[in-house]
């Protein structure tokens, strides 16, 4: 995947559009500027008076608390021309209105979207005015013009471009007060036409899933063995793929269901050649190392969802999501696992064969606090959208995640891209008239911290920070 940034001046009109972005990355001058640069930018660039935006905004931003000190706001935006052209420069002109002096270390963030298409994002990261005027040197009562230019590459998919504005240090954000923006702390500028813009392309297919029952009497003993006969005949999702663009997976990875009145069992199957995880206590952060991971929204109105991972020595992790990645994270469920490891579990100079979990969920459990929820408990026919995912980092080697139905973002919290899963018959079949639904889901992207997310494969299952995530990886202590 393509990392791109729209530098100050331009950006080369040359680039692919199945793009991700991992982090608020600045594309700032080497040189400090000098107090003469400084001066010389307040002169052109600080107004006398209120302007009059093409796009007004108001947006009210401030330092998140104990993150030092800043008040500003987001007046409004100009677009020249008001349709950007694909494949040409276009001028983007900022307006900002400083309450309070913003503190040492902020920097401004510009990204670019279409919203036909979530895998498409740019940065158009700078240093205002030219690489003049910091923001930390932005003084109070201030006004403030920001003028640069960027450019969309010839294939941007759709014939819209949305915009979003903010102020970052770190995995920090200044706080979105009031006006509109997308739920993470960035502005919603403005969406604006786009001319010459390729077709967005259509989203696969939703996948779907049909859970075989149980015949009465038929007992499943969770140890991670798989050997009762029900699984050899389970359903399976395949092979997982690559989270981010469909590809095979590095190493094999798959799922199996079956449910019966009181649980529905999911087995992984992971081959793995180096089988680790030093994580010891339940809600650590499994995602970080190597886990299975299991989401699902049983009413499919895009939220009201839970989240289950295993790591390989058996360790859980669970959060209920009333909202989207709203975790809550104390809300514990009543989930039996075991794991089976084909090899030496953290030894990391050998040879291992892969780990096997398997689970035993019961019905109430996808309802997370809520006392009913639509489709709980299922009946034969009852649809569940879920997705299936591991995370794998062998020794030496980068952090890579796969998935049953990839998302195609950094993003695993994508609940339009969750397969369906349909609970069947005892034959494994669902009724004729079974159709799969497809939930709603926000429309906001998530720049995603690279600490913990190199080659934008770390984990996307976590919100960008400060909103959720844990602070050293792709988020905090506490899930999201």
């Amino acid at each position: 995947m393509t990392l791109l940034r729209a530098a100050l001046c331009s950006l080369p009109p040359l680039l692919g559009v199945s793009l991700l972005v991992t982090g608020c990355v600045e594309q700032q001058s080497p040189d400090t500027p000098t107090e003469e640069d400084i001066k010389a930018a307040r002169q052109e660039h600080v107004l006398k008076s209120a302007p009059n935006p093409q796009f007004p905004v108001g947006a009210v931003l401030t330092a998140p608390a104990g993150q030092g000190r800043g008040k500003v706001v987001y007046l409004g935006m100009d677009v020249d021309p008001p349709t950007v052209p694909a494949g040409q420069t276009f001028t983007l002109t900022h307006y900002f209105r400083v309450e309070e002096p913003v503190s040492e270390g902020w920097r401004l963030f510009v990204h670019l979207a279409a919203p036909a298409d979530r895998r498409s994002h740019l940065n158009a990261d700078h240093v205002p005015v030219g690489g003049r005027y910091p923001v930390p040197r932005w003084q109070k009562g201030e006004i403030i013009r920001d003028v640069h230019r960027v450019s969309l590459p010839t294939n941007w998919p759709g014939d819209k471009l949305a915009i979003y504005v903010g102020l970052w240090k770190g995995q920090l954000r200044f706080k979105v007060q009031s006006g509109p923006n997308d739920g993470q702390d960035r502005v919603m500028a403005a969406t604006v036409p786009v001319s010459g813009g390729a077709a967005a392309p259509q989203a696969p297919e939703t996948k779907r899933l049909v859970a075989r029952r149980l015949a009465a009497g038929t007992v499943i003993t969770v140890d991670g063995k798989l050997d009762e006969p029900a699984w050899k005949t389970a359903p399976s999702t395949g092979p997982f793929v690559s989270t981010l663009n469909g590809a095979p997976a590095e190493q094999a990875a798959e799922a199996r269901v079956l449910w019966d009145d009181k649980h529905l069992y999911v087995a992984f199957e992971f081959a793995d050649k180096d089988v680790w995880g030093s994580l010891t206590r339940h809600d650590d952060k499994l995602w970080t190392q190597e886990a299975a991971e299991l989401f699902i929204d049983a009413d499919g109105d895009g939220k009201t969802y839970i989240e289950l991972q295993v790591s390989p020595r058996n360790v859980t992790f669970d959060s209920w999501l009333p909202a989207y990645r709203q975790n809550d994270n104390a809300w514990d469920a009543p989930v039996k696992t075991a794991v089976q490891v084909r090899g030496t579990l953290d030894k990391r100079d050998d040879v291992d064969q892969g780990w096997t979990v398997e689970m035993a969920i019961p019905h109430e459990v996808a309802r997370g606090r809520l006392a009913e929820m639509k489709n709980v408990p299922p009946t034969v026919g009852t649809q569940w959208r879920v997705n299936f995912f591991r995370m794998d980092m062998p020794a030496g080697k980068p952090q890579v995640a796969s998935a049953w139905s990839p998302p195609l973002v950094p993003d695993f919290h994508a609940l339009d891209r969750f397969g369906t899963l349909i609970f069947g018959d005892e034959g494994g079949n669902p009724p004729p008239h079974v159709e799969s639904v497809v939930a709603p889901r926000p429309v906001v992207t998530h720049p995603i911290n690279p600490v913990l997310r190199k080659l934008m494969l770390a984990h996307p299952d976590k919100p960008p920070p400060p909103e959720g995530e844990r602070p050293a990886a792709n988020p905090p202590a506490k899930k999201k």
